[in-house]
């Protein structure tokens, strides 16, 4: 016994509406049988635009039709000349004068008759219609649905026994009136038969009681705010500020007209007279644009830099490598240039101490020899005479 009832006429006057709004007495037959007549022509005519909804009024010899669809673009067409023709082929349809107007779809993810379309179209195409049926369901929830159920039922796959096969996911409250559950129907065209598609798509809960709240809050002023006294108090001080902040500028300001009124003929900078703008301000101006120059001027005169050469690379890992040596022997002990210059001396020595005792033989010699030279200058004389004497003798 249960899960007959239509779902959205199962809501009517509580969550959902009318899609016909008019009433009459005398020709209800004629009315109904041409809202049914506009609602086939418009899907016929657009089956491809997405058309979920056509909602018809009539009021005071008036019918208004407004087209809820998924793609405007292709209803209106260029400039609204399609939405004329059907305007056109709807009043001879009718005999009527009627007015036409197209509504966009913003989400068709969340419209279930779009959604078994969709669905109904991709079987069409022989695509798998468990994969499809599982695409169509995730789309939704991406998109913001609370729950969705989708029934495929005949010949699925091209079987010959007709079956059917139920995928949901979520919650679709059929029973709450309150919940917002929109469903859809519609058949896909094979050339094993018919497969018939329905989806139930719940969105969320409608409360007419908070929608009431919320417009009657936006609709009362706001009630004013009472200051407690430490409030008042530090509001006083802030404007007790602001107004001295005031007349200080305008001193400032008087100042800098009274300089430039001066009739000595010399010139006065605009920005020193401008009112707001202290001499502070100024050097702080001057001083930043000195240093933008300065820093374009190093750009400028800043020279490239060279690529070294493998020469001068080797050289300088030459010098490192020579530095963490004299770094270690430092650390362990003596260095080694420093006994290379001991031995040196030592040698020096040597030699200066050899040759200072050659030079004092040498002179030893020479002292000897002229002291043999002047006996011998002195011993001469003696013997001449004993020569002289043996001689006489």
């Amino acid at each position: 016994m249960g899960r007959k009832i239509h779902p959205t006429g199962f809501r009517l006057g509580i969550v959902k509406d009318w899609q016909s709004k008019w009433y009459t007495d005398k020709h209800y037959v004629e009315y109904l049988r041409e809202d049914m007549a506009i609602r086939k022509a418009i899907k016929g005519r657009y089956g491809d635009a997405g058309v979920s909804l056509v909602e018809i009024e009539r009021p005071a010899n008036k019918i208004i039709v407004t087209i809820h669809t998924a793609r405007p673009g292709i209803v209106i067409g260029r400039g609204g000349q399609r939405v004329d023709e059907t305007r056109r082929t709807l009043e001879e349809l009718i005999g009527k004068k009627l007015q036409l107007n197209v509504q966009e779809i913003r989400q068709p993810e969340l419209d279930a008759y779009l959604v078994a379309r969709s669905l109904a179209e991709q079987i069409e195409r022989r695509v798998a219609y468990r994969r499809a049926m599982k695409q169509a369901i995730f789309r939704s929830m991406q998109a913001g649905a609370q729950g969705i159920k989708i029934n495929c039922a005949g010949r699925l796959g091209g079987v010959e026994i007709a079956r059917a096969q139920v995928m949901h996911q979520g919650r679709v409250p059929l029973h709450t009136l309150r919940a917002d559950v929109d469903y859809g129907f519609t058949e896909a065209h094979t050339i094993m038969g018919r497969i018939g598609i329905k989806v139930w798509l719940y969105r969320g809960d409608v409360l007419p009681e908070q929608e009431e709240e919320m417009q009657n809050m936006e609709a009362e002023p706001p009630a004013p705010v009472e200051k407690k006294p430490e409030e008042a108090v530090a509001t006083a001080a802030i404007t007790q500020k602001e107004t001295a902040a005031e007349t200080s500028g305008e001193k400032a300001e008087g100042t800098g007209v009274a300089a430039a009124s001066d009739g000595s003929g010399v010139s006065v900078d605009e920005s020193v007279a401008t009112p707001g703008e202290g001499t502070g301000e100024v050097k702080a101006k001057a001083g930043a644009e000195q240093a933008i120059d300065e820093s374009k001027e190093v750009k400028k005169e800043a020279p490239k830099r060279r690529r070294k050469t493998s020469t001068e690379k080797q050289a300088e890992k030459a010098e490192s490598a020579s530095a963490v040596e004299d770094k270690k022997e430092g650390e362990g002990g003596a260095p080694r240039p420093a006994a290379k210059t001991t031995k040196t001396t030592t040698r020096s020595k040597t030699k200066t101490g050899t040759k200072a005792t050659t030079g004092a033989k040498a002179k030893d010699k020479l002292q000897q020899e002229g002291a043999s030279e002047t006996v011998d200058a002195g011993d001469k004389p003696q013997a001449k005479k004993k020569k002289e004497e043996n001689v006489e003798e």
